[in-house]
């Protein structure tokens, strides 16, 4: 072998020793190769590597922060107790209507009657109150016919438990009795409102138009005024 070649392969020889110190190598060479070798350093711990400083450049990408691990506790639940089943089912939930009382107004008073002086009529006392008898197609009152509603006023006042009954006529014919039926309403209404107007409540008072029905053969154009007992 040249001396070139022996040269070779010791560095050859020495390379695979430090790289791997507790590997054996087994070579084929002569003696003069051998002894020129230099004996295997062997190789030193692996120690920890210090850290780089921090770069001072803006474009130097930012390390990964190691962010700390938190473990979560875990608590095991209170055992809980099953519900109990009643031996009885409930009975069923009764709704009730929320309760309303409506408030009590009081109905306006209708507008007072105008006398006319000059109106045909006339008012008289029957043993159950007082008749008005009325002129021909007219509703009007005259002051013969507001005294005798005032009378009837005085009765009711002097009676609380008393009420009264105004039933008004009216002349026509059974082919058309609408005419008539809506003459004895304005009847009825104007003694009404009279009343009222005297003091008397309009829960006191029953007011019917019945224009030609049970008009018999007392005077056509009238109005019946009859005190009733006490109130229900």
């Amino acid at each position: 072998m040249m001396p070139g070649q022996t040269k070779f392969w010791a560095a050859a020889v020495t390379l695979a020793l430090s790289a791997a110190p507790a590997a054996w190598a087994q070579v084929t060479t002569d003696d003069s190769a051998l002894s020129a070798l230099k004996p295997a350093t062997p190789a030193t711990p692996a120690t920890s590597a210090t850290p780089a400083p921090a770069s001072t450049d803006p474009a130097a990408p930012v390390a990964a922060k190691k962010l700390p691990v938190h473990h979560k506790t875990t608590h095991a639940a209170p055992a809980v107790a099953p519900p109990t089943m009643p031996r009885v089912a409930p009975a069923n939930p009764v709704i009730l209507p929320p309760s309303f009382v409506m408030p009590a107004h009081p109905a306006p008073p209708p507008p007072a009657v105008p006398l006319k002086p000059d109106a045909l009529g006339s008012a008289t006392a029957t043993p159950t109150g007082q008749r008005l008898v009325f002129g021909p197609d007219s509703a009007d009152l005259n002051p013969a016919m507001l005294a005798g509603l005032q009378t009837i006023a005085a009765q009711l006042q002097a009676n609380p438990a008393l009420t009264l009954s105004i039933t008004a006529f009216a002349p026509g014919v059974p082919q058309d009795p609408s005419p008539a039926r809506r003459l004895s309403l304005s009847r009825a209404l104007a003694c009404r409102a009279a009343l009222i107007h005297a003091g008397i409540v309009s829960d006191r008072l029953y007011a019917r138009a019945q224009g030609l029905n049970g008009i018999g053969t007392d005077p056509a154009d009238r109005a019946d005024l009859v005190i009733l007992g006490a109130t229900k």
